[in-house]
């Protein structure tokens, strides 16, 4: 499961006014079938218009709009058989952990969001293939490449900050501002408090994967391992890969065994239940002896004197 939060790209290089851009950009595989937290088809109308005016004191320049782009890995995908109904409850789950990263309090109904399941992804200049010249930019990649792009407010959502303003569940006099790309991480000192930590939003992302679809992840697949090849130490790194061989070896002993298991005929395996299974008590072993009387002597007859 790879997220990412980019800050550039199509459709982000104006984050400072309308999200219009990035959602027409955004329409070029399927018009419409945007969702949110509780609403499914929503137009792309309506998604500009409701993102756009969602706003209160940012500067001009102040970014009003965040992408999240979440990524399934190909076996992530054949786990759940890209089925959009689970990635568009996965997506939920993923922004519920986007909220609660910022360290404020907030929920997924405090933020303002609407995503789009993408089923197709092309090569660009990042790809490897692209840079050595096996694959021309732009070219469909092969497999299931389905993906959800989300695009969220920065700031809380407004509606509700008033309703909980006036039923005085809140007394914060402003609207909190959610910068995913902020330098902050959980500071509790200072003008900006809480923050965003990128690494451990990762790691959530993919622990709600898996606990919602019953995943058993691969050290390989997770983003530790990934993070760890790409950025720890050489003894890190050898340690890691020492872990993962031992994990894929016991994973194809399990294999092994299993295939074994299912390949064996039929009366073998009877056969052997048969021979390890005890033999059944009989009749004449539970059943008490039963003492017979002892034969009476036989008695002669006397005869009549002549």
């Amino acid at each position: 499961m790879v997220a990412k939060i980019p800050s550039s790209g199509k459709g982000l290089s104006q984050r400072s006014g309308s999200c219009g851009g990035l959602v027409a950009y955004l329409e070029k595989e399927v018009q419409g079938q945007w969702f949110s937290l509780d609403r499914a088809d929503v137009p792309a109308g309506e998604v500009v218009a409701t993102l756009d005016q969602n706003k209160r004191n940012l500067n001009r320049d102040a970014d009003k709009y965040y992408q999240v782009v979440l990524a399934p890995s190909q076996a992530e995908l054949r786990h759940i058989d890209s089925d959009p109904e689970k990635l568009r409850a996965y997506t939920r789950a993923a922004m519920e952990q986007y909220a609660a990263n910022f360290g404020k309090g907030i929920e997924g109904r405090d933020l303002v969001y609407f995503a789009k399941v993408e089923h197709e992804r092309t090569t660009n200049h990042q790809d490897r293939a692209v840079q050595v010249g096996d694959v021309a930019k732009g070219q469909a990649k092969a497999g299931p490449q389905t993906h959800i792009h989300v695009i969220v407010s920065r700031t809380e959502n407004l509606a509700r900050y008033n309703e909980r303003k006036l039923a005085g569940e809140l007394d914060r006099k402003n609207p909190v501002h959610l910068s995913p790309l902020t330098n902050h991480k959980n500071t509790q000192r200072g003008v900006v408090t809480g923050g965003f930590e990128r690494k451990q939003y990762s790691e959530r992302v993919e622990q709600a994967f898996d606990q919602a679809f019953g995943y058993e992840r691969p050290l390989v697949e997770t983003f530790r391992y990934a993070h760890t090849m790409q950025h720890g130490t050489p003894e890190q790194c050898a340690a890691l890969r020492a872990q993962a061989i031992q994990e894929q070896q016991a994973a194809q002993q399990r294999q092994a065994v299993q295939q074994a298991a299912e390949q064996q005929p039929p009366q073998q395996a009877v056969t052997q239940q048969r021979a390890v299974a005890p033999a059944p008590a009989t009749e004449q072993a539970v059943t008490p002896a039963v003492e017979r009387p002892a034969p009476r002597p036989e008695r002669r007859s006397r005869g009549i004197g002549m």
